[in-house]
């Protein structure tokens, strides 16, 4: 998430050393040692590495593990051995996530200066890795790959037109052609830029220029670093292809940069233009530089062996060629290969898969341990231990694969075949987060040249009894492979050759059909706009704004035009309202306050109204409130204001005031008053083009793990976890865990202040959803047909999707129920049981229950609710807020330069009461489980109620907190801890009543406080509510009341007073128990102390509650 953005964790080498892990018991007397060669050169000081073979290490990997087998070990100058295994059992147990990881290693580093921070020898960790991988992994997708499509067949018949022109006696260099094909089609559909491959004798030099550097980065990687101090004419020289390839780079970037082409279908557009939804940049220019050598490094030669090592096997098995040139006679036969046909090429497609199985073009799958472990059950792997998988090995095991497993057998990989195979027994293209995210480029790239191959000649080697021989460093390759080719008697030169007048004629029938099927769904439906309608909200937690976005949507089929969309003090800075048109104001009350960014519009209606003044004649209104009914006195007291003021004021009401209770059903209600609003501003009660429900999905099967991250509201930045711990467990209440997070560099905060943390959706939730809809993890969706700004209308995988982009948990609202039940035939039980839960005796239930939209569906499993009308009935998943518990002057809190913050907050894990699954909160639960070294995003919100230390050190404090509202209060503590020991400033008294359940199991922070009050700093009052034995609870109103002469001297004394915690609980106890205070020292009636509290709110009573 990555970053966010993913899921899965994130390691490198010194995070791996530096996490703390606990360790399994490990009885060593049962264990096995790791084989391991015997030393042949130098005594064996240099390990293992003068023993391999300088051609093509990998064969002398394939040597030991066919005497070690299934295991070994090497000394390789690492801090441990490396252990390689060959069976497919030893490789499932690397694949597991909580054991073995995947991070850059030596091959990573020395590749490093010729791919830089590009996607292949970036740290995970890197915000230039996740930022090229989210903007990339999309453009890889079915979509991005059907618009690549041309190109690729454009070069393929290139080379088809070049075989046919030298003619069936002439000898084709497989690998020379291949890697040519493939360096070519990278360059065209990636960045634009032919190298023309076809049309000269030798190779491009920036093709040389790569394979030399790869080869030199290969050979260092496996030589000791004080043996490649000899090497430096080699090292000189790979430098001078970096900088000859560097120049070549910015040359095709410039190019683009001079010469814009919006309308190219490449990857250079992507990565120059796009901007990444999660930071909100762009990759720049010296990271697009790297990107354009790895792209073609981690491709072409990979491809053009795997096309190679497919003529070698179906050469060698004419009974296999035979069947795969049937098929493309079969799908494609003289026409023109389309895109479409692809899919419908099984057994070709299985020859490629049964070709990457025998003979990778890569050597090892590498992983590291984690912890300390066992593998498979007799071999210990020390924590931080390479492991690396022998694909030649693995990929060959008889007990997956049978006693033919090293023979050619394209049916084991069609598709009823190879969906019962073991896990992990077929990994060509790796895994995790790292693996290859050009693998559907590649496989339809191969498709597509060998179909036109096959479906214009038959193919022979050049010398039937050549066998495979190979060279490689970083992959392997064929050498000395030949082939011809003989144009079949029945195949005319331009026979599947693209650009003739049929396929032009197809491709504008099909142009048509298109236009005519968006017609027909609505898509290019315009609305004539009647009426321009003014949108003015107020709100610190995005709820109006998501309002807002709501109405944006639903307004143009009424014919309203939404032209004015600003926060209240923004719109009305210039002291005036809309008079020419109708004003909506959303705002909520915060404790009887008005929001942030609508105190100024709250306080100029007010002073107008003191001084008798109107408003301009024209000025219309409507008022939406949103408030939290745990406010008894003060429930939606803002709108309420807002709405009789403007009144007062001359203005004319439209409708009377909506108000929705966040506490139980905010949806709802807003949803029945905006469509009345609607419908009074434009006189239109049946909208004649009303927004149907749903949205055209289009689920791709597909293996890509896509991570955009699009975030509503302000801009997020990164933050990286540097801490997390568990400060109580559920023993008497919710678990509490303190998170630290580093934040970028030049970030800033102050102690009270907030950070926002964008969280993600559970596993089990996603996972229910998916089940619902028969969704499978690597499906990718795309949508053409939304208004909506957080559907996206880009390739996204679904469950990225579902985990980062939708609301899952919200109760449902009466207008979902109706939605749901017109998807029900007439009569029919779902509808029965759908129309009796929209009763209100009904619907309250299930709103008391919380149920959600998934929740229902599973109650009703035999709806037939399409997947599109289920996600256009969520709202956007929104960020969630915490107060930061630590202070930045305090110098612990500060990282590689940056600076840290600190969370305290409850993990919210329990039994549904729905009772469907577990209720796990969205952020709380993503926190919990953020190791240290992975990216959260996340922002911090300054605030902007005057919840901050008083300026003056020697005023006094008294603080009230319960449970995780420690948080601020922590932060303020630990800020004059800082001050004291600083020596300048002198600091005034300052009281904590603490709230908690139990003294020793959740007495949060307690050495800490402890510690700061036998320095002096504060004074602690605990207030155990739950405590054992014949102790008497408490809660922090009676330790209040119980020290009220104290409390009200140092009131009397000009002290400030904070409050954290429930709004419902400590926020309303504690106030009204100051307000006994008061009444009691002043004797003052309860009227008048409501007054008083009323009057020094967010002046001395300043309360931070949820």
């Amino acid at each position: 998430m990555g970053c966010p953005a993913s899921p899965g964790n994130k390691y490198d080498e010194k995070k791996l050393q530096e996490q703390q892990e606990t360790q399994q018991d490990i009885d060593h007397s049962k264990l096995l040692p790791i084989p391991a060669p015997p030393h042949h050169s130098y005594f064996g000081l240099l390990g293992h590495s003068p023993d391999l073979d300088s051609t093509l290490p990998v064969k002398s990997y394939w040597k030991f593990m066919d005497e070690y087998a299934p295991i070994y070990q090497l000394d390789l100058a690492m801090e441990h051995p490396r252990v390689f295994v060959g069976s497919r059992e030893l490789v499932n147990e690397m694949a597991d996530d909580s054991t073995y990881i995947k991070f850059t290693h030596r091959l990573h580093q020395e590749m490093r200066p010729v791919f830089g921070d590009g996607l292949f020898s970036a740290e995970s960790t890197d915000k230039a890795w996740w930022k090229a991988h989210r903007l990339l992994v999309p453009a890889f997708g079915p979509i991005g790959l059907s618009k690549m499509f041309d190109d690729m067949q454009d070069l393929s018949a290139q080379l088809v037109l070049k075989w046919d022109r030298f003619g069936p006696e002439h000898e084709i260099e497989c690998i020379e052609d291949m890697a040519r094909l493939t360096f070519d089609t990278i360059g065209l559909c990636a960045f634009g830029y032919r190298f023309n491959e076809f049309y000269s004798k030798e190779p491009h030099p920036f093709m040389k220029q790569l394979k030399e550097s790869i080869v030199e980065s290969g050979k260092r990687a496996n030589r000791p670093d004080i043996v490649n101090l000899a090497y430096y004419r080699d090292e000189q020289h790979r430098r001078d292809n970096i900088k000859n390839m560097r120049e070549l780079c910015m040359k095709i970037i410039k190019d683009r940069d001079e010469h814009p082409k919006p309308d190219a279908k490449d990857l250079l557009n992507v990565m120059l233009n796009g901007v990444d939804k999660e930071t909100g940049e762009k990759l720049g220019v010296d990271n697009v530089i790297y990107q354009i050598p790895t792209l073609l490094g981690g491709g072409y030669e990979t491809t053009g062996a795997t096309l190679c090592f497919i003529y070698y096997f179906l050469c060698n098995n004419p009974d296999k060629l035979a069947k795969a040139q049937q098929e493309v006679d079969q799908i494609v036969g003289d026409k023109v290969l389309t895109y479409d046909m692809l899919r419908n090429l099984k057994y070709l497609d299985a020859c490629m898969k049964e070709a990457l199985r025998l003979q990778h073009p890569v050597s090892l799958l590498t992983r590291f341990a984690i912890k300390d472990t066992v593998l498979g059950g007799k071999y210990f792997i020390k924590k931080g231990q390479m492991v690396s998988g022998i694909w030649r090995h693995f990929h060959r095991d008889p007990k997956v694969w049978g006693e033919d497993a090293d023979e050619f057998r394209p049916e084991r990989m069609l598709d009823v075949n190879f969906k019962e195979l073991p896990p992990n027994s077929w990994k060509p293209f790796g895994d995790g987060l790292r693996a290859c995210i050009g693998r559907g480029f590649a496989e339809q790239e191969i498709l597509i040249h060998i179909a036109m191959a096959l479906q214009k000649f038959d193919v022979e080697k050049v010398d039937p009894n050549y066998e495979m021989q190979l060279t490689g460093q970083m992959g392997v390759k064929p050498v000395n492979f030949k082939i011809r080719v003989r144009r079949r008697a029945d195949r005319s030169l331009n026979v599947g050759i693209p650009g003739g007048a049929r396929q032009e004629h197809e491709k504008a029938r099909q142009t048509q059909q298109q236009a005519q099927h968006s017609h027909q769904n609505g898509v290019s439906a315009t609305y004539e706009v009647k009426k321009p309608v003014s949108v003015f909200f107020g709100g610190n937690m995005g709820t109006s704004e998501s309002l807002v976005q709501a109405l944006e949507r639903s307004a143009p089929t009424y014919g309203l035009e939404l032209i004015d969309n600003q926060d209240l003090d923004t719109a009305t800075k210039n002291k005036t309202l809309p008079t020419d048109r109708p004003t909506v104001i959303i705002i909520p009350s915060y404790e009887g306050r008005p929001p942030d960014n609508a105190k100024k519009f709250v306080s100029w209606i007010e002073q107008l109204a003191s001084k008798g003044e109107r408003l301009p004649p024209g000025t219309k209104f409507a008022v939406f409130g949103v408030g939290n009914s745990d406010w008894t006195h003060t429930f939606h007291k803002v709108p309420k204001l807002v709405d009789q003021t403007l009144e007062q004021l001359g203005a004319e009401r439209i409708m009377e005031a909506g108000f929705a209770n966040v506490k139980r059903d905010l949806v709802g209600p807003w949803e029945s008053w905006s469509e009345k609003l609607c419908m009074t501003l434009s006189g239109i009660t049946n909208p004649t083009n009303p927004d149907r429900v749903g949205v055209d999905v289009r689920i791709e099967k597909n293996n890509l793990t896509t991570l955009p991250q699009a975030l509503g509201g302000e801009q997020m930045a990164v933050g990286v976890v540097t801490a997390n711990r568990e400060l109580a467990d559920t023993s008497v209440g919710a678990a509490k865990r303190h998170v630290e997070v580093r934040l970028p560099a030049g970030s800033e905060y102050k102690s009270g202040d907030y950070l926002i943390v964008q969280g993600r959706n559970p596993d089990e939730t996603v996972f229910r959803v998916m089940k619902r809809f028969d969704l499978g993890a690597e499906d990718v969706m795309t949508v053409q047909s939304s208004k909506k700004e957080f559907i996206p209308s880009q390739p996204m995988a679904v469950e990225h999707f579902l985990r980062s982009g939708v609301e899952l948990a919200q109760p449902i609202t009466k207008r979902q129920l109706a939605t749901l039940a017109s998807w029900a035939k007439e009569a029919s039980a779902e509808r029965t049981q759908l129309e009796k839960m929209h009763d209100d005796t009904e619907y309250q239930q299930l709103l008391d229950k919380r149920y959600s939209v998934i929740d229902i569906l599973e109650e009703v499993p035999g709806l037939p609710l399409p997947f599109g009308v289920y996600i256009d009935l969520l709202l956007p998943l929104s960020p969630r807020l915490y107060s930061i518990s630590s202070s930045p002057i305090e110098s612990i809190n500060k990282s590689k330069g940056c600076p840290v913050v600190s969370l305290t907050f409850d993990l919210f894990e329990e039994p549904a009461k729905s009772g469907h699954g577990t209720f796990r909160g969205v952020a709380s639960s993503y926190l919990a489980n953020r190791i240290p070294g992975d990216c959260i995003p996340c922002l911090v919100r300054p605030t902007k109620v005057p919840f901050r230390l008083p300026p003056d050190t020697k005023t006094p404090v008294i603080m009230l907190a319960a449970g995780t509202g420690i948080a601020p209060m922590r932060a303020f503590i630990q800020e004059r801890a800082a001050i004291k020991r600083a020596g300048e400033r002198k600091l005034g008294p300052a009281l904590l009543f603490f709230g908690c359940r139990h003294p020793d199991k959740d007495f949060l922070y307690r050495a800490e406080l402890a510690a700061w009050e036998s320095e002096g700093v504060v004074e602690v009052i605990p207030c155990f509510s739950k405590p054992d034995g014949a102790n008497k609870g408490r809660h922090v109103p009676d330790a209040l009341w119980e020290h009220r002469e104290r409390v009200w001297e140092l009131f009397r004394e000009g002290a400030n007073i904070y409050t954290c915690g429930s709004a419902a609980r400590l926020g309303s106890s504690s106030a009204a128990m100051w307000r006994r205070i008061y009444g009691e020292k002043m004797g003052k009636s309860e009227v008048e102390a409501y007054e008083w509290l009323d009057r020094i709110k967010n002046e001395r009573y300043i309360s931070d509650v949820w």
